[in-house]
């Protein structure tokens, strides 16, 4: 048996290298169908390879994950589009039409915003990436700017406080110099028993006591004053931007952090007193469709629509209207049974219903709404009230939606 022959019978099946000892290695190296060939996987490591794994059927193809990637980005667009932050030179609106151009752009390949003389047909699908890179670079370079400056503006104040606090410690240190060599003076006078001296030091110390008490009562107020103007402002600037965080951008109700909290507080004060609540969780019937058949500018106008249309219902100082994120609103109005809430959800739905956003149809886009109604009951705390409230929008869903259960 030669080297290539020896090669040829290790690489048998054991029942193979049986045969070849019965039939010469001539044989069984001329007969191809009686050499079963064992991977060398099986031979060096005592184990085949594992079978080529073939794509799962359910698995989304190169172009669904082309079309996954693009949603993707134009989402990433809109959220930074929807909680946007005030930037030095850059209007709100303006950002916000920009960045759904540009979330268009990429999922429609529509015309770049700014363009002009586009020509679809020359740009055959082509999307500007760059443009697109540049446009999300230069809104994040705008709000660490902006935050930059509030931070050294908070700083500033900090800094006056500070200064103006070392200041009256060093005056007050002047002042009782002065007032220590007047002492020494009299000291000095009480003790030589020099009577008429003595008297007219006194005298002056008096005076020179009132003048310095007069002095002191001065600066201190105005330092108040100006202390008082420092934090007045700096507290309004604080409220300002505590109202801002718990406010959504879009429809300028508040939000869920706002939500959230009032939630806490109205099972607090349930819990305390006992007195019924009730909670409404709004959502608007097919937005998904509306945002993908007439555009995410017609779904902006929808919210905002739907969010006016709960406050000109909801009118009580006490009545609590936010938004939760997407297309759900909430609605918690304490010292209200579930029966009186169950009629204001009607008026809701009433008033939404006559509702004509404009949109891609003379008529404008009607909309309507499912409600979803639960009162607190005893032992609840904000989760469970809040998935009670949850599941009966989903049963008003499965009814057929506009409605209230």
């Amino acid at each position: 048996m030669d080297s290539k022959q020896s090669s040829m019978f290790y690489l048998m099946s054991p029942e193979s290298r049986v045969a070849q000892d019965q039939t010469g290695v001539a044989g069984a190296l001329n007969s191809p169908a009686n050499l079963p060939m064992v991977p060398r996987t099986v031979i060096m490591f005592g184990r085949a390879p594992p079978p080529e794994t073939q794509p799962h059927k359910d698995e989304p193809g190169k172009n669904q994950l082309a079309d996954m990637a693009l949603d993707t980005v134009a989402g990433i667009l809109r959220n930074l589009a929807e909680f946007a932050l005030e930037q030095e030179g850059v209007d709100l609106q303006t950002f916000r039409a920009n960045a759904e151009a540009w979330a268009k752009h990429i999922t429609l390949a529509t015309a770049p915003p700014g363009a002009v003389d586009d020509d679809p047909k020359a740009r055959a699908g082509r999307r500007e990436w760059e443009a697109v890179r540049r446009f999300v670079r230069d809104y994040c370079q705008g709000s660490c700017a902006r935050t930059a400056t509030v931070t050294t503006d908070l700083r500033q104040v900090i800094w006056v406080f500070i200064r103006n606090i070392s200041q009256a410690f060093t005056q007050d240190e002047e002042i009782d110099s002065r007032l220590g060599t007047q002492m020494g003076r009299l000291e000095t006078l009480v003790e030589t028993n020099a009577t008429a001296e003595l008297k007219r030091e006194v005298l002056d110390a008096v005076g020179t006591f009132k003048q310095i008490l007069k002095e002191r009562s001065d600066r201190q107020r105005n330092q108040m004053e100006f202390l008082g103007a420092q934090v007045r402002a700096l507290g309004d600037d604080l409220e300002s931007a505590r109202r801002e965080s718990e406010t959504d951008p879009l429809t300028r109700i508040p939000n869920r952090k706002a939500f959230d909290d009032y939630l806490a507080r109205s099972v607090e004060i349930h819990q305390a007193f006992g007195h019924s609540t009730s909670m409404l969780i709004v959502d608007v019937d097919h937005f998904k469709t509306v945002n993908d058949t007439s555009g995410h500018i017609t779904g902006d106008c929808v919210l905002r629509d739907v969010a006016k249309s709960l406050i000109k219902v909801f009118l009580r100082k006490n009545d609590f209207v936010a938004r939760l994120g997407g297309d759900e609103f909430a609605v918690i109005l304490r010292e209200t049974s579930e029966a009186d809430a169950r009629t204001l959800a009607e008026r809701v739905l009433t008033r939404v219903r006559a509702l004509r956003v404009a949109g891609t149809s003379p008529e404008g886009l009607a909309v309507t709404v499912s409600i979803g109604v639960a009162e607190i009951a005893a032992g609840d705390d904000d989760k469970a009230w809040l998935e009670r409230a949850d599941r009966a929008l989903y049963l008003a869903k499965q009814a057929g939606r506009d409605r209230a259960l």
